[in-house]
């Protein structure tokens, strides 16, 4: 009966080895609106395998004259606008993982103008006269080597927020003129806006257009959200330094909505701006003493999918506010794609290659041990599918580089089985046989171990990969073969 037992519990464990290494290779299908679909999340690959998208920039040229507010230094201190001009806040220009752009909605105390509100005296003007100017998005004094570099490292530490990503950038020193190489997936749209954003951020009087906080006076940004009944809505908490947050003090004070002895209301409002465009349209109801600005961006959603692309685009805006302003207007020019001379063709022999050596090697095992063998080669393969799905969930970047790496841990996996056959072919002690071999294994490489803690540190995309996968594939080893020990596998 015993026996009997032991048997049922092999053929299960085996078939469910099977089963998760089928849904690893060949993918994991559900039906949706009559179209078969793969949920299990795609592959990460670099730019030698999945191609480059080679996005040109160029510095923007336009220009525009306006009247505008001059400070008494002659400064410009804002757009002139109409007093009796009636608008609603336009969508955020920000972009989820498919390149749509995410709309923003007001806050609970929000409002939008009317014609039919009293007009008042605009006191906050006082020191400040009106110009006509030509406005120009890049200023014929900024356009320079100093301006080039500095945009070209604000670019590089943009990218740099986003999780384990790879790319080039190219500068021309003369005509400031930048070409960004990125890999060639769902996310280039994300990575053009984060380019070509210059992080511009002011709070501004809505009525006339005065600027009254910008870019000076942030201390800290970041993301948050809230979830009222399943009802996600996502934040950017923007934290002003000691001179914003005496500022924000007052403009708490100042645009607010009141009511006259007549019984009249009236109320003024200031826009958050992002690049020139109104996040928020806004008037305050409390004194605001913390220097805390919250701003909603995106629209609540019971969804949750959605909720998480409203949310990291979110903390994206977060990311670029934290940095400096870019100190030029980039626009995109021309967006070229270059295919990988790593072609389909070329995929497909290396997967077979790498098969058919496992499987060379999975028949020299079951020949020698037999029964064991086969069992033991089984489990290699369910070894190799389990480590694939990680790859998949953590987002790990697969290069060339990386997948030499994933071949060597495939390679100390099966190492590993043979030396644990042989081992229990001269004693019977499972329990004695297991551990030893297991720390001969992880005695022997300790430097490998130490190679992938430090690489997957490293800020290189391609150094980094290596590190996770040869973590990964280590850490997998360990927590699986324990797991089958402990089940009586071994």
């Amino acid at each position: 009966m015993e026996k009997n037992l032991k048997r049922f519990k092999t053929l299960a464990v085996v078939l469910i080895v099977i089963l998760i290494s089928a849904i690893a290779f060949g993918g994991l299908y559900i039906q949706n609106q009559g179209v078969w679909k793969n949920i299990l999340p795609k592959f990460s690959y670099g730019m030698e395998l999945d191609g480059i998208r080679e996005l040109r920039f160029i510095l923007n040229t336009s220009e525009e004259e306006k009247e505008v507010y001059v400070d008494k230094n002659g400064n410009y201190a804002g757009d002139v606008v109409s007093n009796d001009t009636t608008t609603s806040s336009p969508e955020i220009d920000l972009v989820d993982e498919n390149g749509q752009p995410i709309s923003s909605e007001n806050t609970e105390n929000s409002d939008t103008p009317t014609e039919s509100q009293e007009k008042k005296e605009d006191k906050t003007l006082e020191g400040y006269k009106i110009e006509k100017r030509v406005l120009k998005a890049n200023e014929d004094a900024d356009i320079n080597i100093t301006n080039f570099e500095k945009a070209k490292k604000i670019i590089q530490e943009r990218l740099e927020t986003l999780d384990l990503y790879e790319y080039n950038i190219r500068l021309d020193e003369v005509t400031g003129e930048l070409v960004v190489e990125v890999p060639d997936n769902d996310n280039v749209e994300i990575q053009e806006s984060m380019i070509a954003t210059k992080g511009k951020f002011e709070v501004v009087d809505h009525q006339n257009g005065l600027v009254l906080l910008d870019n000076s006076h942030i201390k800290n940004v970041s993301a948050t959200y809230t979830n009222n009944d399943n009802n996600y809505q996502s934040y950017l908490i923007v934290q002003l330094n000691k001179e914003g947050t005496e500022k924000l003090k007052e403009i708490s004070k100042t645009y607010v909505r009141q009511t006259d002895e007549k019984g009249i209301e009236t109320t003024t409002y200031v826009g958050v701006e992002l690049d020139d465009q109104e996040l928020l349209q806004t008037y305050f109801g409390d004194e605001l003493i913390n220097g805390v600005l919250q701003i909603p961006l995106g629209q609540a959603s019971s969804e949750y999918e959605d909720f998480v692309i409203t949310y990291n685009s979110t903390a994206r805006v977060a990311g670029i506010l934290n940095l400096e302003k870019m100190p030029l207007s980039y626009k995109l020019n021309a967006d070229n794609y270059i295919q990988s001379h790593i072609t389909s063709e070329t995929r497909i022999i290396a997967i077979i290659s790498f098969a058919v050596i496992v499987l060379i090697l999975s028949i020299v095992m079951i020949v020698k041990y037999k029964l064991m063998g086969l069992k033991f080669a089984i489990f290699n393969v369910g070894y190799t599918a389990i480590v694939t799905l990680a790859f998949r969930y953590t987002n790990v970047l697969i290069t060339l580089n990386s997948l030499i790496a994933f071949a060597g841990v495939v390679g100390i996996n099966m190492l590993f089985e043979y030396k644990l056959l042989e081992n229990l072919n001269k004693n019977d002690d499972i329990k004695l046989v297991f551990t030893e071999t297991m720390k001969q294994l992880y005695l022997a490489i300790i430097p490998v171990a130490i190679v992938a803690i430090i690489f997957t540190f490293m800020s290189g995309a391609v150094i980094s990969s290596i590190g996770m996968v040869l973590f990964w594939g280590i850490a997998i080893q360990a927590l699986y073969s324990g797991l089958l020990y402990i089940i009586g596998m071994i």
